[in-house]
């Protein structure tokens, strides 16, 4: 009678691991993309909280500055003040200067990874280096109604992909007293 091992474990060209148990088994642990970038230090958040915009201003902007890097989006956070809540397009552009008030640096999801988003990219609040607003914001993503004080979530799980010299923003048509926005993203290398 042949003997088995009660644990094998296959390894595939990229390191993943899958496990067969004593049950003749397959264990598996999928990971997403932001899973692994998370994993790898190559994710990070962007926040702007309680800021008081002027009306044309972008909320919050983040530009790809890489060429190695794609920027990827997996979710998008909104929070408004003001009376009646705001239409707050989600928009791209590409080819401007990304340029605001208050510069805003990453924070690395993984806290024991030293890599940093600097180099990579370039995100500000009060964002003045595009057109957007005057421009009925022709490059929109979305264009959700904010209600005061009421957080709106957007998962996009990586479908908003920024090359080099693209960037994207979040805008208001009502002048807010303050909002919040939040960026959480992953560089994915191409």
């Amino acid at each position: 009678m042949a003997s088995f091992a009660e644990s094998t474990y296959l390894r595939g060209v990229n390191g993943s691991v899958a496990a067969v148990d004593t049950g003749n088994l397959l264990r598996i642990n999928p990971k997403s993309d932001f899973q692994r970038a998370v994993e790898d230090g190559r994710a990070f958040a962007w926040a702007a909280v309680d800021e008081n915009q002027d009306i044309g201003d972008t909320l919050l902007a983040l530009e790809n500055n890489s060429t190695e890097f794609l920027l990827c989006i997996q979710t998008i956070a909104i929070s408004i003040a003001a009376a009646g809540g705001s239409v707050c397009p989600v928009f791209t552009a590409k080819g401007i200067t990304v340029a605001g008030s208050t510069a805003v640096v990453g924070t690395n999801l993984n806290r024991n990874s030293a890599f940093s988003c600097v180099p990579l990219c370039t995100c500000v609040t009060e964002e003045t280096g595009n057109g957007e607003a005057a421009s009925s914001w022709p490059y929109r993503m979305y264009m959700p109604q904010v209600l005061t004080t009421t957080p709106y979530i957007i998962n996009v799980d990586g479908a908003i992909r920024l090359p080099y010299d693209h960037m994207l923003g979040v805008d208001s048509i009502q002048e807010p007293t303050s909002e919040a926005v939040t960026f959480i993203g992953w560089f994915e290398p191409i």
